[in-house]
């Protein structure tokens, strides 16, 4: 019920209403129901109209799906005509959330040694797993709340203003228990505006918005189930990011879905999100403390942060994206079952997804990307294995870029994708609906502790995704030396090392004049046969 909740979040605080501006208070409402509906909610309230100002009273947004029902409630709503040919829309009081999903019960521990239940004679398929309900809420409050809308009936501008929003959530922990989290949070001075342009019976919609500051909180006791308090234990964690930026743009289709469990029949319609998220830095701290189940204390706190970052996430009929990056991210914590403290830094992270979401017989696009690069650890970790410092400690990195074009058989958001085949039991895994039908290696590469590797290349896949047919070409530098290093330092027997020399050099040669540089070639033919330089080894 995530994605409901947060759109629910999204047309209600941020004022996602198709409000009218030069017509009267009641147009403005029923546009706020009909936007919401192109999402999915059912809405209904008391409506007192007296022309120049209507009042809403008891409005809820209900979204029902086949996994649970969301609801939001405001106590009252008013929409007032300004004088100048816009109207003011304020919500009063706060605002109630309400989520209710059910989950596969937990089941029962089963000796090792009991027998398995026979089916029942006459049985042809399993009984339905048992599920139980569980609960979400919270508040919402935005003092000092306001929305002004301009604009025409087909052409909408309203800029909102929300000096303090502050949410109070109570979430569940697990299955069949009466056990809750608070999760607590404010963001502040949040400014922004959205512009909804009737198209092709939808709406095209442009946002943008900023934040002075977001934080979240997280305060909650687990009480134990074992003797002496075991299992018992506290948690205190916060989270805060600054001078926070959202803008993006979005398209709703002419029919309304049910997102939860249509997203796929909303995509083909036409649904599109495009959304880009930055903050300028990131800090956060964390305390734990506890007992593990044999009633030995067990604490633990630290903290951690970034700079500047920014997600992108987009999303249509032509596949779902994801791309972020984040600045000078470090982190600390201590353990009380280790004598010094865990600490480290990154310089730059970033990573990149693309997949198709659409089912078809045509090959599509997908891609993954992830760079961590100028990666540090403390002294305190590097002596665990290393306290001579004969391994060098310069900054490590990692790069992964392959791309490439798949089959996708299913779509992506189909529900049905979850369960497994018919004919499976019912502990089967679903079948994996992607079909690959080529793969580039842009960049496989990676630089620690003085060794070096870099690795390229292109697989083309026929009806048998286990036989590839193509080349990945390498380059290794410091390779031996550092094999040198790890049987002086004892890490790694003489023995041992000699059986991974041999394999080294099955797949490896050494470039001419240069020893402790290497190169490989490892080429996939049609049928299964694989050579390494040359040399087959399958």
């Amino acid at each position: 019920m995530v994605r409901p909740l947060a759109t629910s979040l999204l047309a209600l605080t941020l004022g996602a209403g198709s409000a009218l501006a030069d017509v009267t208070p009641a147009q403005v409402w029923e546009n706020l129901q009909k936007y919401s509906a192109d999402y999915g909610y059912q809405v209904s309230g008391d409506v007192e109209d007296a022309g120049g100002t209507l009042t809403v009273t008891d409005a809820v947004f209900t979204m029902a799906g086949e996994a649970g029902t969301t609801s939001a409630t405001i106590p009252q709503m008013t929409f007032q005509e300004t004088g100048d040919a816009r109207v003011r829309v304020v919500i009063e009081g706060d605002m109630a959330v309400d989520s209710r999903f059910t989950v596969p019960a937990p089941q029962p521990d089963t000796p090792a040694d009991a027998p398995a239940d026979a089916p029942d004679a006459g049985t042809d398929a399993p009984a339905p797993a048992e599920t139980v309900e569980m609960t979400m809420t919270g508040t919402i409050k935005l003092p000092g709340n306001e929305m002004v809308v301009s604009g025409t009936p087909e052409d909408m501008l309203y800029e909102y203003t929300y000096p303090t929003m502050a949410f109070d959530f109570t979430l569940p922990t697990e299955p069949g228990k009466d056990v809750t989290i608070p999760v607590t949070g404010t963001v502040t001075d949040l400014t922004g505006s959205q512009r909804n342009v009737a198209a092709d019976g939808g709406i095209d919609s442009t946002f943008d918005m900023k934040a002075a500051q977001a934080e979240m909180q997280i305060d909650a006791l687990v009480p134990g189930e074992g003797a002496g308090g075991a299992g018992s234990g506290s948690m205190d964690f916060h989270v805060a990011v600054t001078n926070l930026t959202g803008k993006g743009t979005a398209k709703t289709p002419g029919q309304s879905f049910d997102l939860g469990s249509q997203l796929a029949q909303a995509l083909a319609a036409g649904l599109t999100f495009d959304a880009t998220l930055t903050y300028e830095t990131l800090q956060g701290s964390f305390e734990v403390a506890g007992k593990d189940d044999s009633g030995q204390d067990q604490n633990a706190k630290g903290s951690f942060g970034s700079g500047a970052s920014d997600i992108a996430v987009r999303m249509s009929d032509q596949g779902l994206g994801y791309k972020a990056a984040s600045a000078d991210a470090k982190a600390e914590m201590t353990v009380n079952t280790l004598p010094f403290p865990i600490s480290y830094a990154v310089r730059q992270i970033s990573a990149e997804m693309l997949l198709p979401v659409s089912k078809g017989d045509a090959a599509q696009p997908f891609k993954f990307a992830y760079v961590l690069d100028g990666l540090t650890f403390s002294d305190a970790i590097w002596n665990l294995f290393d306290p001579t410092s004969q391994l060098p400690r310069d900054p490590a990195s990692l790069t992964v870029d392959l791309s490439g074009e798949a089959v996708l058989s299913q779509d992506l958001f189909d529900p049905a994708l979850a369960q497994p085949p018919a004919d499976a039991g019912a502990d089967a895994a679903p079948e994996a609906p992607f079909a690959p039908k080529s793969l580039t290696v842009n960049k496989v590469a990676l630089d620690a502790v003085g060794a070096k590797a870099d690795i390229a290349g292109t697989l083309e896949f026929g009806d048998n995704p286990n036989e590839p047919v193509g080349k990945l070409n390498g380059s290794f530098e410091g390779v031996n030396g550092l094999m040198d290093k790890l049987v002086t330092m004892g890490l790694v027997p003489q023995e041992q090392m000699m059986g991974l020399r041999m394999m080294l050099a099955m797949f490896a040669k050494p470039v001419d004049g240069q020893p402790d540089q290497l190169t490989s070639e490892i080429e996939f033919r049609e049928g299964g046969s694989i050579f390494a330089n040359g040399q087959q080894v399958k």
